[in-house]
């Protein structure tokens, strides 16, 4: 443009840097910002940014992570007096919250009503979305009733985060008080709110109840879909109802809603868990004959329904059968043919894959390492429990309550204690944890 003579204006500063932004190129969105107000282009013209290009900027750096650089803006924009807007707030705000930094988000959203600027629904999603998946329930309950005091219609967006953030805590009652609150306030529910509602009752084996929204969400003519089906079958098979589990997934391909593999996850883990192997293998097999994508949570559920049977041989069959689906093991898998091996009394192959995760740069972990812990202190192999300690501290891996037990149990069956004592590894001590956003 420049060469051709031509002066860029804000506007052409402003397409560019949006068009920048939106394909990822957030950096140079910014070093062509810097050009802008700088003046530093073959002729030396400077633009005053738009509010516009300052919070497509400021979007921009922060969904590539770079909040402080984003707030930066956010100042000299003020600097410059240009006026932030709503939608700069928003992205700003946004921002803190999925770095997890609440302070800063909680001052701007303060800060906007101090200066007059009405938060919108968008503003109060994000928070809400903040507060709920922090456990902070009570506190996004309050954003709500701030929404509506301000004139700000909720929509079917708020009212879900809150009822997963409901779920979320176990507090099903309330998250259906909501629900009735939300139609009542002339907000109909969409194939989302319900299945939340499904997942919650699920959640708390509370099938009837989860069922009757099922049959309410059809009856309304709202559709369910494939997360719908498959959180009730998980349900259904949890609550040892395999008939009616069976009868919802042949409804679930009559209603052409295909099963993905979330579903056949469920299906296949509920059959093993209640008894039905053989039925769990044969819609392997026919998964197999189809060419499906199996993921690894699959392979986890048969072979840990095939060890629990004590068909060993044929889970490990099936795990060395992986890498011919192009799937690697992982920690769960590992721990599944660990617990197999051990509760065959089969060590020495427990131990190699122990060493085969290592191999895998697969990360054991604490349950891993009890689970063969146990098994050496069985056959009285004191030995093994300290490398195996030992391995742990090398790792990282801190013990958890039940090995701290088999360390007790260990030392309490040696008279000679003492000096075992001191072939122990030592681990730092562990600072007590709590859930993020305990403060407001």
């Amino acid at each position: 443009m420049v060469a051709f003579g031509c002066t860029p204006n804000v506007i052409a500063y402003g397409t560019l840097i949006t068009g920048l932004c939106r394909t990822g190129n957030t950096t140079l969105a910014l070093r062509l910002h810097k050009e802008m107000v700088n003046g530093i282009n073959m002729l030396g013209v400077i633009c005053k940014p738009s509010t516009v290009t300052y919070a497509v900027i400021i979007d921009g750096l922060c969904k590539d992570g770079y909040v402080d650089k984003a707030k930066d803006l956010f100042l000299e924009m003020k600097s410059k007096g240009i006026h932030p807007n709503v939608v700069a707030y928003n992205c700003l705000v946004h921002g803190f919250c999925c770095v997890g930094d609440w302070d800063e988000a909680k001052a701007l959203f303060i800060e906007m009503i101090d200066e007059g600027i009405q938060p919108d629904v968008v503003t109060l999603n994000v928070m809400i979305d903040y507060l709920c998946k922090n456990r902070k329930v009570d506190k996004a309950s309050e954003m709500l009733e701030l929404m509506i005091q301000r004139n700000v219609d909720p929509g079917i967006v708020t009212y879900s985060t809150l009822l997963d953030g409901f779920c979320l805590v176990g507090r099903i009652d309330d998250a259906r008080k909501l629900f009735v609150l939300m139609m009542d306030k002339g907000c109909r529910p969409n194939v989302v709110s319900y299945t939340i509602l499904i997942n919650g009752y699920c959640k708390r084996g509370k099938v009837e109840e989860a069922m009757s929204m099922y049959s309410e969400m059809v009856s309304k003519g709202i559709r369910p879909n494939v997360v719908t089906y498959s959180t009730l079958l998980a349900g259904l098979f949890q609550a040892g109802r395999v008939g009616d589990a069976r009868k919802l997934f042949d409804g679930m391909k009559f209603n052409k809603v295909i099963p993905n593999s979330r579903t056949y996850v469920a299906h296949i883990d509920g059959l093993c868990k209640n008894g039905y192997l053989s039925e769990a293998l044969e819609l392997f097999h026919n998964l197999e004959n189809c060419k499906f994508k199996f993921v690894i949570e699959i392979f986890n559920c048969l072979i840990d329904g095939l060890c629990k049977a004590r068909r060993l041989e044929t889970a490990l069959e099936l795990f060395h059968k992986l890498s011919h689906h192009r799937l690697v093991p992982d920690v769960v898998t590992y721990n599944i043919m660990i617990s197999g091996l051990c509760r065959e009394g089969q060590l020495e192959k427990a131990n190699v894959m122990l060493l085969d995760m290592d191999r895998m740069g697969c990360a054991p972990n604490a349950i891993i390492f009890s689970t063969l812990m146990c098994t050496f202190l069985e056959n009285n192999d004191k030995q093994k429990v300290v490398e195996l300690l030992h391995k742990m501290k090398e790792r990282n891996v801190m013990p958890d309550a039940y090995i701290c037990s088999v360390v007790v149990d260990l030392l309490a069956k040696d008279e000679k204690y003492c000096k075992f004592l001191d072939l122990l590894p030592s681990f730092p001590i562990q600072e007590s944890t709590r859930h993020a956003g305990d403060e407001y």
